[in-house]
């Protein structure tokens, strides 16, 4: 399903090159942490489930707000403070210390999964590696780093996917024609969806098994993880020539 010639491979990376849910929630008790010494009074009234709640209820009120998962957290932080007699410049401050605690504990987090980096490396020896992603880690500070060539984030331009655009720039950074780039995701479809519309090649990374209800999945490739998707590549497109002396 996978068709010549591929020039360039993009990947989402929450769920599908590391766990998310893990480090989301390391990094929200480390800021709860923080906020114990710093701000005790918000700590006592908002601990990480209360926090969680708010913003599912901020989501809910003000859709435009789950564009982008960044403003959506900083508005989170924002009406923690107004509710908390926060305001003025010290809101300002109070925002923006917390969303670097929090972005910063959300980084160091990261763990690859296993086969994930042996993977990339061989990839990345014959294609251009990019990265298409909705949330706001930084995978230039993680071992990964090195074997990508592009990023593009929503939560840098407010285009999330699976708005064409953002799939658009991904080419045009590529230097590929859509069609000439897979882009590999998690999720039915902002990934896999998003990335056909916009005339890519897409793969479904399915590491809890396929879809239980196949209803609005897209037709496309689907792996259990990169090794599955490496040898899927080298099976429509052909195994990396070998080095000669």
């Amino acid at each position: 399903m996978i068709r010549a010639p591929l020039r360039a491979l993009t990947f989402d990376l929450d769920d599908t090159l590391w766990s998310v849910d893990d480090v989301l929630a390391a990094a929200e008790q480390t800021l709860h942490d923080y906020l114990s010494d710093a701000y005790p009074v918000v700590a006592q009234r908002f601990d990480p489930d209360r926090m969680r709640q708010l913003r599912r209820e901020l989501a809910a009120a003000h859709p435009e707000l789950t564009r982008n998962a960044t403003t959506l957290r900083r508005a989170t932080m924002a009406e923690i403070a107004r509710s908390c007699g926060i305001d003025g410049a010290e809101a300002e401050r109070f925002i923006e210390r917390t969303f670097a605690v929090f972005l910063e504990a959300r980084q160091s987090q990261v763990a690859p999964y296993p086969e994930v980096l042996p993977a990339l490396r061989e990839l990345a020896g014959r294609f251009r590696i990019g990265v298409i992603t909705n949330g706001n880690a930084d995978v230039y500070r993680t071992e990964l780093g090195q074997y990508v060539d592009f990023v593009v984030r929503g939560v840098d331009i407010d285009i999330p996917k699976p708005e064409p655009e953002i799939f658009a720039l991904a080419c045009e950074r590529a230097g590929a024609a859509p069609g000439e780039i897979l882009h590999v995701g998690d999720d039915p479809y902002t990934d896999a969806a998003g990335a056909l519309a916009a005339g890519m090649q897409a793969a479904l990374m399915c590491r809890d098994g396929p879809p239980e209800s196949p209803d609005g999945v897209p037709d496309c490739l689907m792996v259990p993880d990169m090794q599955a998707l490496r040898r899927a590549i080298e099976r429509s497109v052909g195994a990396a020539p070998e080095s000669g002396g």
